[in-house]
């Protein structure tokens, strides 16, 4: 009875949260003809930053938590993984032309990690490139990406105390061949998802507890963003649950975001501010999101079990996996990477 009544609350909950938009706006759940969302992984810590290497067709993400690189092939369904001891791991990204590097955001410190991911690896070597957030006890590397410069762009958090983000203690950086980690913006609380669009003249960016996704003008040569707007408001949208986290951008120049706390990923077009679809996964805390597969069409999604009670755990058996969702009829784009 109280499983059935607590599933009862959960689903309550969730129509709540989208009873704005339930009549108009399609919602895509596990039992959705025509689609597949399924668990490709098995449940990590604190999966996230997925990345889709199209060369190798693999998939790599992060357990933050667990501080591992992981890599998923998706044709055997093996993982294979490698810790890294500098601190959490919020991002790693492969190196351009070289399978067996990567930069990865660990702790504060900005790294060059080796490994050859077909092998499990106990801790792997690292190369410290750059320290970011010295004067803030217990920041640490979150979200980034690589722009189509091979530059990577990355943010920070501050540190988490009673299970509070003390707020506006990160900064975003670009980090270019020359290591050195230019400040783009600055305070941030939880520095999260990133995306440009492709026609490359577009920056999105994410600061989770703002609860919005801005967007700024981005010139590709000089790496330069400006003219900041809002494009999409969780409040003005009536979500009131969850916050951004994770993002991605598809062909057609819409936003794939995934909400921590909300059980969804939320496809948005940033152009008019409005919300196109609902994706419903079976976890509650969905951390990120990346196009993959042959044709980039397959939506990875990352999730996390930290933090959730045994009872929460009981009721989302697969939180913290990594999910695979198809059927979607979008295309994302080529995930760069970086240029040493």
């Amino acid at each position: 009875m109280f499983d059935i009544l607590n599933l009862f609350l959960n689903l309550t909950l969730i129509s709540t949260i989208f009873a704005h938009s339930s009549k108009n706006i399609p919602e895509i759940n596990e039992n959705t003809p025509g689609f597949t969302i399924k668990a490709v992984t098995k449940p990590f810590g604190l999966s996230e930053g997925p990345h889709w290497d199209h060369g190798s067709q693999k998939l790599f993400f992060v357990d933050i938590i667990n501080q591992l690189l992981c890599r998923l092939d998706p044709t055997s369904g093996s993982v294979t993984h490698t810790y890294i001891e500098n601190g959490p791991v919020g991002v790693a990204i492969p190196v351009e032309d070289d399978p067996n590097k990567f930069v990865a955001g660990s702790g504060i410190d900005f790294t060059v990690v080796t490994w050859d991911s077909e092998f499990n690896l106990t801790k792997s070597s690292t190369q410290v490139l750059a320290i970011v957030d010295k004067e803030h006890k217990g920041n640490r590397w979150n979200d980034g990406k690589v722009d189509s410069s091979g530059r990577f762009w990355g943010g920070t958090m501050g540190a988490e105390i009673n299970g509070e983000v003390q707020p506006n203690q990160g900064s975003f950086y670009r980090i270019g061949k020359d290591f050195v980690p230019h400040v783009e913006i600055s305070p941030v609380s939880i520095s999260n998802g990133l995306a440009w669009n492709k026609e490359d003249d577009t920056f999105y960016y994410i600061d989770s507890p703002t609860r919005k996704i801005a967007a700024y003008d981005y010139e590709p040569l000089s790496g330069t963003i400006s003219n900041k707007r809002i494009v999409f408001d969780f409040e003005k949208n009536n979500i009131t649950e969850g916050v951004p986290d994770g993002m991605t951008i598809d062909t057609d120049g819409n936003l794939w975001i995934a909400v921590f706390n909300g059980h969804v990923v939320l496809n948005v077009n940033p152009k008019t501010g409005k919300l196109i679809r609902i994706i419903r996964l079976p976890a509650k805390r969905v951390t990120s999101v990346a196009f993959g597969g042959p044709n980039l069409q397959k939506l990875y999604v990352t999730t996390s079990s930290y933090g959730l009670s045994e009872e929460e755990k009981k009721q989302q058996p697969k939180a913290g996996s990594v999910f695979e969702v198809t059927g979607l009829g979008v295309n994302g784009l080529l995930a760069n990477s970086f240029q040493l």
